[in-house]
Formats: structure tokens, C-alpha cells, sequence
């Protein structure tokens, strides 16, 4: 159940970011980036997308194990909330060495929230079936 929760979740993630960074953020995105439409179209090319598709399958298993695994003690929703800040915290820091403009980092960060959600709320649904 475990792998089955992190793959089905992993889809879920990737379908989710193609929604945000296109018709929700797309737009946004793209400026903030100060990327031309040329850009935008090199970037998304079926090779990036396997690779994408192939890292955000592994995150979500990665997610959903940490969530998972964490001390029992802790409740499933403060682990979550722990997981949101320490993802969150990195990806801001390294977006503002980059350069990045605070929409950006709101969109992108954003996005890490939902899907970290995503998979609180799968394991919160199912996790109780979970036999490794």
C-alpha cells in the first residue's frame, strides 16, 4: 500500500504542477522567470518531462515514507507541518541566491505545499493499511 500511496500520489503531484505552472501560474511564472515563450517551449520537451515525471515519483515516495516514519509520537499533521517548513524553508533560500523575484518563490513554494498536502492527506486517508 505504501508504494501504491506514493505512486498514485507522485501522479497526482505532477498533474497538479502541470495545472499551476500552466493555466493557474503559467503567465505569472513565466515573467517572473523573464522567460520568452521560446524558453518556456525549450524547457518542456518530452526528455525533461520522463526525467520530471521520473524525480517527482521519487519525492513522493521519499514524502510519504518520511511522513509515514516519522515518530509515531509526533501526529501525522505537526510531521506534516515540519516537512512543509524544512522543503519550503530550502527552496526559499535558494530562490532568493538565485535571484528570483518573491512572486516566483510564492508560486513555486506554493505548489511544494500542496503536493506536501496531497500527501498528508493520502496517508491520513489510507495510512492505517500500510504494511511494508
Amino acid at each position: 500500500m505504501f508504494y501504491l500511496i506514493g505512486l498514485v500520489t507522485g501522479i497526482i503531484s505532477f498533474f497538479i504542477g502541470c495545472i499551476w505552472y500552466m493555466p493557474l501560474f503559467g503567465k505569472a511564472w513565466q515573467h517572473g522567470m523573464g522567460f520568452s515563450d521560446e524558453t518556456v517551449k525549450s524547457i518542456f520537451v518530452p526528455k525533461r518531462i520522463i526525467v520530471a515525471i521520473i524525480s517527482e515519483l521519487i519525492a513522493a515516495l521519499c514524502t510519504v515514507g518520511i511522513l509515514y516514519n516519522l515518530s509515531a509520537e509526533i501526529p501525522l499533521p505537526v510531521r506534516a507541518i515540519m516537512l512543509i517548513v524544512v522543503v519550503t524553508g530550502h527552496g526559499v533560500k535558494l530562490a532568493i541566491f538565485d535571484g528570483k523575484k518573491a512572486g516566483v518563490i510564492l508560486i513555486n513554494e506554493g505548489y511544494k505545499i500542496v503536493t506536501i498536502l496531497l500527501f498528508y492527506i493520502a496517508l491520513a486517508l489510507f495510512g492505517h493499511h500500510i504494511v511494508f
